[in-house]
């Protein structure tokens, strides 16, 4: 069994890995570990750690490479999951990646320049396009299981959704990024705890079919038991 060890950028994509994705990668035979935040993690008096960037990310990407250090086991990988939405300007790769025109393109450029940058071949980067109400989007209508008496709100935003082939490539602008249009139509979307649920609702098959890079990095954790195998 491999055992992943996976860094977030907010408490919301933590318990996504905890609810959603640790029982469905251990069926392929890997271990997801409790996920660290990026950031300030760690408690500051009573205050718990919310995650995040903020404006730089040279603290988040010291953060994996001492992490590395830490358990250097064959048996063991790392992936980091973080927004392709306000992502700070000095990540590795930005402003090639930032030139291009296509979300997909601009991540995976993101994700071999971090990669790059990291030199440990444990280390799969994933960058979520553009965030992770994105994969909510995937199916807007399932949010009527937790918002009641929303059906126009509801069916407004679905109808947004449905103009995209894919929620990833719903636009990132400061009005119009995945979480803006929730919260647009859905005033009190808690993201920390409506979101994971909406994902347990949907179902991982359901958010893969509408978010391709998504998939494709998913697929990678899948298989990670099976490298080497003859």
């Amino acid at each position: 069994m491999k055992r992943l060890y996976l860094t977030v950028e907010g408490q919301t994509e933590q318990a996504f890995a905890v609810e959603v994705l640790q029982p469905h990668l251990f069926v392929f035979n890997v271990f997801v570990t409790k996920p660290r935040l990026i950031g300030p993690h760690g408690r500051r008096g009573d205050r718990i750690p919310q995650g995040g960037m903020f404006h730089t990310f040279v603290h988040a990407l010291a953060d994996m490479k001492r992490w590395l250090l830490e358990d250097r086991s064959h048996e063991v990988r790392f992936s980091m999951m973080v927004d392709l939405y306000a992502l700070p300007h000095d990540v590795p790769g930005h402003a090639e990646a930032m030139a291009l025109i296509d979300p997909h393109a601009q991540a995976a450029t993101l994700e071999a320049a971090l990669a790059d940058t990291v030199q440990d071949q444990r280390f799969i980067p994933y960058v979520q396009v553009h965030e992770f109400e994105a994969l909510l989007l995937a199916a807007p209508e399932k949010f009527a299981e937790l918002f009641e008496q929303r059906a126009r709100q509801i069916a407004m935003l679905t109808a947004e959704c449905d103009a995209f082939a894919s929620s990833e490539l719903i636009n990132h602008g400061q009005h119009t990024h995945p979480k803006a249009r929730i919260k647009q139509y859905l005033v009190d979307y808690d993201e920390n705890v409506d979101g994971p649920l909406l994902a347990q609702a949907m179902g991982l098959d359901r958010i893969r079919q509408k978010c391709p890079h998504f998939d494709q990095w998913l697929t990678k954790l899948e298989n990670l038991d099976r490298e080497g195998a003859s």
